[in-house]
């Protein structure tokens, strides 16, 4: 390892001390030094004492700004820079437990004085000579010798980049406010413990850094251990591993018949596996466990069990719906008749509850599992139900009984895969309350999410009982009048399923009554409220967790 070069007090002026009088500052970072200690100071023991877990939504952090100034007697345009530093110190903890080899610095090219700096610039940002002439060489010698990855760049697009390919554990970023503003939902999105350290002059060339604060976070380390980061991904590709059919065939208790071969086959069908990955995934998080490859057999068999439901589910629904296609293959009720289908689905569903019944932990933890399940179940019937009698009145649904469908529907299979996950880990009722919220709402934006997908999509109104129980349809039909509405109304009593040329002016017509739009609003609206939702959570491995599946499920 390289040595640590020492930093020296203070630079050529312009760097690291006190605004010079009649130099430009931020309106909305304090000049002067005791100011920002002292907000930092009071940010520190107001999140310790309110034990705030990251991390935490913009608004929240906001509104905790701006208790920090109204104790500190500030103005409220200081509330961006105070957020900047109360989100700091809710990640202290967690970033100073994270090895130096797995953090980044990234400084931006504004700190040197540009007519004097003889170093190049490439596609990655600044080759710095380490001249000494600002403080990025010194800087970057410091980080790099603990074992940073550090980068000179400038904007957002670095960081964005990064956090895509996976590369970053921790962050800490010394940009502009502005800057730093814009890469938070992006940060956030992927729950990246990071510091952030504001420049404190404007401009583009020869700002000023708090050199000291940037020092101090470059060292700041912690003897707490650090489970890792979870790769998701990772995970994924373990979880599809157990829905091969020959793996499936050593999982499940068979006698290789007719019935299971079917079953087994429709079980290792297509899917995106959700519900067990988020079954393995909380588990991970409430055992702090970073490793995706070792996956007990119990928790495996709750997860596989979450699948066999969810396709059970599917199977009845495709019957009820008349649906003739899924995954872009026959149903199984076209491929073999109604009557194996019907039973091919009760046998999934008695799989599911057998492999919970068997995972292995103590008949407290199994009872309650089954609980979960079979209430789970219940839901999942009455709001299939519930659609299934509405579909039978003679106007098209109105867009609160759509959600109130969503979420009877969709977001118990989400609840049950992340309570049976909590439940195997021994997690608290607390947690699983907050999980039943969390699914609520992820449920719901996973609709709004999925009825927005297929109506961008050449398939759109293909079969007319979708485009009857999307929200779209509500919304268009809630917010027209006149020809439009008696043309949504004559298209929901209407039994023939539509050709291309309906199709077409049925999309035309949503879009001109912005029903995608609003739709839009409410996916942003409900992907918001999952977040929120996640609050009360204490852990905060699981929190985090929870935050990044988020982006994963609704692709934001």
């Amino acid at each position: 390892m390289k040595k640590a070069p020492v930093i020296p007090d203070k630079y050529e002026p312009g760097h690291g001390g006190e605004a010079a009088t009649g130099e430009k500052v931020y309106s909305s970072v304090p000049a002067t030094d005791s100011i920002r200690l002292r907000l930092r100071r009071m940010s520190e023991r107001y999140v310790r004492q309110l034990k705030l877990v990251p991390p935490l939504p913009l608004e929240e952090l906001h509104f905790h700004a701006e208790e920090v100034l109204k104790q500190a007697d500030m103005p409220v345009s200081l509330r961006n820079f105070t957020t900047v530093l109360v989100n700091n110190e809710i990640w202290r903890d967690t970033f100073a437990s994270i090895p130096y080899d797995r953090r980044v610095l990234l400084l931006p090219q504004c700190l040197r004085i540009r007519r004097a700096c003889p170093a190049m610039v490439d596609e990655f940002g600044l080759l710095c000579e380490q001249c000494g002439r600002c403080p990025t060489g010194d800087l970057q010698g410091l980080a790099e010798g603990l074992g940073y990855i550090v980068l000179v760049a400038e904007g957002t697009t670095v960081v964005t980049r990064l956090i895509e390919q996976g590369r970053i554990d921790a962050l800490i970023g010394v940009s502009c406010l502005e800057v730093l503003e814009r890469a938070f939902p992006h940060m956030a999105a992927q729950a990246i413990p990071g510091i952030a350290i504001p420049l404190i002059r404007d401009g583009c060339d020869n700002t000023l850094a708090d050199i000291d604060w940037v020092v101090e976070t470059v060292k700041l380390k912690s003897e707490g251990e650090w489970p890792g980061r979870l790769d998701i991904e990772a995970l994924r590709s373990q979880v599809e591993s157990w829905f091969y059919e020959s793996r499936l065939r050593s999982i499940l208790a068979t006698h290789e018949t007719q019935t299971e071969r079917i079953a087994i086959s429709w079980l290792a069908h297509s899917g995106k596996r959700w519900r067990p990955l988020l079954a393995v995934s909380v588990y991970k998080a409430l055992n702090g466990d970073g490793d995706e490859s070792d996956v007990p057999d119990g928790v495996r068999d709750i997860a596989i069990a979450t699948e066999c439901f969810h396709k059970a589910s599917l199977v009845h629904d495709d019957i009820e719906d008349s649906d003739d296609f899924r995954y872009g293959s026959y149903t199984l009720h076209k491929e073999y008749g109604v009557p194996i289908a019907l039973n091919v689905g009760d046998l999934l569903l008695g799989e599911g509850y057998r492999l919970i019944s068997g995972c292995g932990v103590d008949n407290d933890r199994i009872a309650r599992m089954l609980a979960i399940a079979t209430e789970g179940h219940k839901n999942l019937c009455l709001g299939q139900g519930e659609e299934l009698c509405l579909m039978r009145q003679s106007t098209p649904i109105a867009p609160r009984e759509i959600l109130r469908i969503f979420m009877h529907k969709t977001a118990p299979a989400f609840e049950v895969a992340l309570r049976l996950g909590a439940t195997f880990a021994a997690g608290n009722g607390k947690t699983c309350q907050v999980l039943k919220n969390f699914s609520c709402a992820l449920g719901i934006a996973y609709q709004i999410k999925d009825d927005l997908e297929e109506f961008e999509t050449e398939q759109f109104a293909h079969d007319l009982s979708n485009v009857k129980a999307s929200i779209l349809l509500a919304l268009a039909y809630e917010y027209s009048s006149g020809a439009s509405k008696s043309y949504l109304k004559g298209l929901w009593v209407n039994s023939v399923e539509p050709d291309n040329a309906v199709k077409r002016e049925l999309r035309e017509l949503l879009r001109k009554l912005k029903s995608d739009e609003i739709a839009r609003q409410l996916l942003e609206y409900y992907k918001n409220e999952a977040v929120r939702s996640l609050s009360p959570l204490e852990n905060s491995y699981l929190k985090s967790l929870l935050r990044r599946i988020v982006g994963r499920v609704l692709g934001t």
